[in-house]
C-alpha cells in the first residue's frame, strides 16, 4: 500500500510540472526592432532615459529566428549576431538569445557565456534579466 501511495505521489508531482513551451510568432510579426529606452541601477531611484543613457542600443529580430544587437557608445559601435527562440514559462514569456560568438555587449548573469534572456511584456516592452544578478536594469520598447 505504501509503495502504491508513493508511486501515486511521484506520478502526481511529475504530472503537475509544466515544461516550457516554444512559441512561434507568425512570420508577419517580423522584423521587430527594439530600442533601449531606460536604464536603472541597483541604487533605488537611479534611472536614465533618452539622451542621458550612457549608450544607445537596439535589437532586431528576424522571421528566420536570427537577431542582431547593436550598441553605440560615443563614436564606438559594436554589433553581435545570433539566433533566438521565444518560450513560455510559468512566470511569463521570454526571448532566449544565443550569440554566434562571445561579445562584450552580451548582458548575462554568467561570465563567458553566449546566452542572454529577455522578458517579453504585454505592453511591447522587453526587460533584460541581467538585473537579477546585479547588472543594470535595461528596458526596451518596440519601435517597429
Amino acid at each position: 500500500m505504501r509503495k502504491l501511495l508513493l508511486f501515486s505521489l511521484v506520478l502526481a508531482t511529475l504530472g503537475s510540472c509544466k515544461k516550457e513551451d516554444l512559441v512561434e510568432a507568425p512570420a508577419a510579426a517580423y522584423p521587430q526592432t527594439w530600442q533601449l529606452v531606460k536604464l536603472t541601477g541597483q541604487i533605488p531611484g537611479y534611472s536614465q532615459t533618452g539622451a542621458e543613457l550612457p549608450w544607445q542600443e537596439t535589437y532586431v529580430f528576424q522571421a528566420d529566428s536570427t537577431f542582431s544587437k547593436t550598441r553605440q557608445q560615443g563614436n564606438s559601435v559594436v554589433e553581435a549576431r545570433g539566433t533566438f527562440s521565444v518560450r513560455d514559462f510559468l512566470n511569463g514569456q521570454y526571448a532566449i538569445l544565443t550569440y554566434a560568438a562571445a561579445n562584450s555587449i552580451i548582458g548575462s548573469c554568467t561570465a563567458n557565456t553566449r546566452k542572454e534572456t529577455l522578458s517579453i511584456k504585454a505592453d511591447d516592452t522587453l526587460l533584460s534579466t541581467w538585473m537579477n544578478c546585479d547588472g543594470p536594469g535595461l528596458e526596451y520598447k518596440k519601435v517597429k
